[in-house]
């Protein structure tokens, strides 16, 4: 019913009802209701990092312990309105808790799943309204599986420049909490107040499928005792626990690629089978690590042209069916390596998946790996043949692979880098994964040698953590790409 205002303007009577709804009404509390809205609090945390003397071996990325007894959950009635002077709450008939103000009350639930969850508000008349709606405690358990490309390597928690040390949430793992994995967690965590996010990264850099995932693996500084296979250590966790993805990066390792990346830097014509030391590499080497300061030796070693093995110069054999010397009198694969084995490979670690975890393989998100060989304009990186002169040597060295020349770059395209995109996908396909695309596409344009690269390159590996093993691996926005990848392929209710 409309409110009508009466007064005296020129003898007239003007009815300014609208204007007196939009203020608030004539005076009259407004109508007593009762609306609640949950939240369940966060518990997804990144670990503080402890001297670089006393490095952890990090894997949960949680507030709180990884299986609680009980999970708690911030009910919120101040959605309600008139003049209330109680709150009650109720679950599954129940009155847990009664409240003289709308925010504040915390309730411990016993487990995950659904509740009826009553509230009823009271104004001082006595009078009382009632909402009952059912709610879903519900935690999301979300494992990082695989190699440098889900550990974060590349993109340390702490970079070295020249003092201070470089830390990493797992240093055996080189495991950073800038990983695409971990960043997408947290995306995760933060789009959905209804639910959190239990987050364990066990991704370990230079894994393989076998070599880390279905079995044990020392790690990229293999100082220690192995590390139980990644999928073991997911079940010794998740308990009966159910699992609700597994975001897995792997396979770049089962066909070599990094030793495929270093034939081509330190050989000429990595790609033709002919493998022969690049004549280049001494004056490469000196443009390249010149400028590092105290990584300037480690730098000049990698590139030292008296202590690389000609063999390891065939990049088309180690990715086609890895080393010629690692096959035994029956031609047994005894490291399971190269292109011919990575299909099988997948099957293994499909198989482990289902037999192992029990888990439905639709809640597995494998994540494509991105063609790095572009620059912004999509022409191919290009170290030249011959070096020009002093300045321009600087600006290639400063933005291109050493030693990797143009048709050494069109073959990782069109040969290395296709092939392994395309194992990827029939794998995913095969095994009923999600295939996380779109990595490439947002790539595109931040290549190696771009303006804006989304790659470490090999200089600035030495300058942030003193070794070579995070060269062509993303940096912080690179791995940011991968992280959107991921939470836009992730459906939580799969």
């Amino acid at each position: 019913m409309a409110c009508t205002i009466r007064t005296r303007w020129n003898q007239m009577t003007v009815s300014i009802g609208v204007l007196v709804l939009l203020l608030g009404g004539c005076g009259d509390s407004p109508g007593l209701n009762a609306s609640f809205d949950y939240v369940v609090p966060a518990r997804f945390a990144v670990p503080d990092l402890r001297p670089s003397d006393e490095q952890g071996e990090y894997e949960i990325y949680t507030d709180g312990p990884l299986q609680p007894d009980t999970w708690r959950v911030h009910l919120s009635a101040c959605a309600s309105s008139g003049s209330i002077v109680r709150y009650r709450w109720r679950v599954d008939g129940e009155e847990v808790g009664v409240e003289t103000r709308c925010d504040g009350f915390e309730y411990e639930f016993p487990a995950e799943g659904e509740y009826e969850v009553s509230l009823v508000v009271e104004e001082s008349s006595g009078e009382e309204r009632e909402q009952t709606s059912m709610i879903e405690v519900r935690d999301l358990l979300i494992f990082g599986l695989g190699d440098s490309y889900g550990s974060g390597e590349g993109s340390p928690d702490v970079k070295e420049f020249d003092e201070g040390g470089v830390q990493w949430q797992n240093r055996r793992c080189h495991r950073s909490a800038q990983s695409g994995q971990v960043r997408a967690a947290q995306m995760i965590e933060d789009a959905d107040p209804h639910t959190s996010v239990t987050f364990v990264h066990l991704a370990c850099s230079g894994g393989r499928i076998h070599r880390a995932l279905l079995e044990p693996y020392l790690g990229i500084e293999c100082d220690g005792e192995p590390f139980p296979a990644q999928i073991d250590r997911v079940a010794e966790l998740a308990g009966d626990h159910e699992i609700d993805a597994l975001f897995v990066s792997i396979g770049g390792n089962d066909i070599n690629f990094s030793k495929v990346v270093e034939a081509c830097i330190l050989g000429e014509d990595c790609h033709l089978g002919t493998p022969m030391i690049d004549p280049l590499l001494e004056r490469t080497a000196s443009l390249v690590c010149g400028f590092l300061g105290s990584f300037e030796d480690e730098c000049k070693s990698y590139l030292d042209p008296d202590v690389i093995n000609l063999d390891s110069l065939d990049a088309r054999t180690i990715f086609d069916i890895g080393s010629k010397a690692e096959y035994d009198e029956n031609g047994q694969d005894l490291h399971q390596d190269g292109l011919d084995d990575l299909p099988t490979n997948y099957d293994d670690l499909g198989k482990a998946i289902v037999g192992s975890l029990g888990m439905d393989p639709a809640r597995v998100y494998l994540t494509e790996i991105p063609d790095v060989t572009r620059d912004e304009f999509g022409d191919l990186c290009a170290w030249p043949t011959e070096l020009p002169g002093y300045l321009e040597s600087l600006r290639i060295a400063a933005q291109q692979v050493p030693g990797a020349t143009k048709t050494e770059m069109e073959w990782a395209s069109s040969y290395v880098l296709t092939e392994l995109r395309a194992a990827m996908r029939a794998a995913a396909n095969k095994n009923g994964w999600q295939f996380v695309e779109g990595v490439d596409s947002r790539f595109a344009g931040h290549g190696y040698c771009s303006d804006v690269a989304w790659l470490t390159r090999l200089q600035n590996t030495f300058q942030f953590q003193g070794d070579q093993n995070g060269a062509l691996h993303p940096n912080l926005p690179g791995y940011g790409a991968y992280a959107d990848a991921i939470v836009e392929a992730f459906d939580p209710a799969q």
